[in-house]
């Protein structure tokens, strides 16, 4: 029998961007919230500091910023005849685990959707016609605008103090920003990084070929910066420890130094560590939630009735969550009906490497997460599809993250192993 705590209006599960900035804005509109984070407390300031989160081999190569497969992980299969087995190994996405969650290791490309990647669905049989999209494609609108979201893109830019070139306001277009963007109602708080000789070269000869060339939008800032919550961010080093790594510089945006800091003292803010939350409890109806049952880390089984339940940890795990709460109806992909667990979708990428004459030294170890030159000429519906036999696309970049010196070896082809 778990043990019954007071109530709560709020209860919060995970302490990453989602689940901070969630506390954050309810706890100042008056409501009691609890956060519940399955990991530890660590902060920028005594955790991510440099010399030694700069360790490759602790956090690039043995994850220690992200979860414990061993402890907990998921199954995965190609298709649906495939036996499920359980993931050990961390591959192209990396949950945290912790204070700030996956907002600590992120390499903060922030990205506005284009307003048809909202619209998709109609979009695209509106332009080709109706029949353009075959049946087994599980094409479909989100049910929000870019319109109706852009105030939110824009204060979430403001929190993390997002540096970048605007391409279109809402008075028209810019020169040196993204020409295909949606409208903005004001510019980046930042002016964009600089540059290294890389993606410079790139961007000249995009923009010899008539392409459109601009700066990656980065959660780096550029100058000194106070975000609209209070939280002073400091200029990028061009360290190159950014993806997989915390940032102990203040300088790439995170959940910790720009919400949870200002929110930590707040009478209506708690937080609770080595929280494991098993499952959303239901009233008796199961129309409404009624709080969660979640695991101490002494392996006590408690309940924390609440008001509200914000799931507001990672798709995946929000999903299973659900599933194991009997909450709404899960996807069959057979008969294509359900919604808990549909249309999970995440990055697919593929690059190479560029080697230059002798004479032209690109320094790759002074990079960023965030830090490049992007066309996004080729991108959602920037292009003709009508004989293409495919929807959507992707941008191009030239990106110099980092030159660390383990992962970090490019050889030119025909070098011996």
């Amino acid at each position: 029998m778990a043990r019954r705590l007071a109530k709560t209006d709020v209860v919060i599960i995970g302490a990453g961007w989602t689940g901070l900035t969630a506390a954050y804005e309810l706890a100042h509109a008056g409501k009691r919230c609890v956060v519940l984070e399955r990991g530890s407390y660590r902060h920028d300031a005594d955790d991510f500091a440099a010399p030694k989160e700069h360790d490759e081999l602790k956090y690039a190569v043995h994850h220690a910023h992200m979860i414990n497969t061993r402890k907990e992980t998921l199954t995965f299969r190609n298709n649906a005849s495939q036996q499920a087995l359980p993931m050990r190994r961390l591959g192209s996405f990396l949950p945290g685990v912790g204070l700030g969650g996956a907002g600590i290791h992120w390499n903060g490309q922030l990205w506005r959707p284009l307003p048809s990647d909202l619209e998709m669905r109609s979009h695209y049989e509106n332009r080709y016609g109706a029949d353009f999209i075959p049946d087994d494609l599980n094409v479909q609108d989100w049910g929000v605008t870019y319109d109706e979201l852009e105030p939110h893109f824009d204060f979430y830019e403001k929190i993390c103090g997002t540096s970048g070139t605007a391409g279109q306001m809402a008075d028209g277009p810019r020169e040196g920003g993204n020409p295909f963007e949606g409208p903005r109602s004001a510019d980046y708080p930042n002016p964009p990084m600089r540059q290294p000789i890389g993606p410079t070269k790139f961007g000249e000869a995009a923009q010899k070929l008539g392409y459109h060339p601009f700066p990656l939008p980065a959660a780096n800032a550029t100058k000194e910066y106070t975000n609209p919550y209070g939280a002073k961010l400091h200029p990028c080093t061009y360290c190159g420890f950014c993806e997989r790594f915390g940032c102990g510089y203040y300088a790439k945006a995170d959940p910790i130094i720009c919400v949870y800091d200002q929110i930590k003292s707040h009478e209506n803010f708690e937080i609770r560590y080595q929280a494991q939350v098993l499952r959303v409890e239901k009233s008796e109806d199961g129309k409404t939630a009624t709080g969660v049952t979640y695991l101490t880390e002494a392996g006590e089984e408690v309940f924390q009735p609440a008001d509200i339940v914000c799931m507001n940890a990672y798709g995946l795990w929000n999903t299973h969550l659900m599933l194991v709460s009997g909450l709404g109806k899960p996807y069959d992909p057979k008969t294509r009906t359900g919604t808990v667990g549909r249309n999970y979708a995440y990055q697919t990428l593929a690059g190479v490497n560029v080697f230059f004459e002798d004479q032209v030294v690109t320094n790759p170890f002074m990079g960023a997460g965030a830090l490049g030159t992007v066309i996004d000429d080729f991108n959602g519906d920037n292009f003709d599809h009508s004989d293409l036999g495919f929807l959507g696309g992707g941008y191009i970049a030239c990106t110099q993250t980092n030159g660390r010196p383990i992962n970090y070896q490019p050889t030119p082809e025909g070098t011996p192993a």
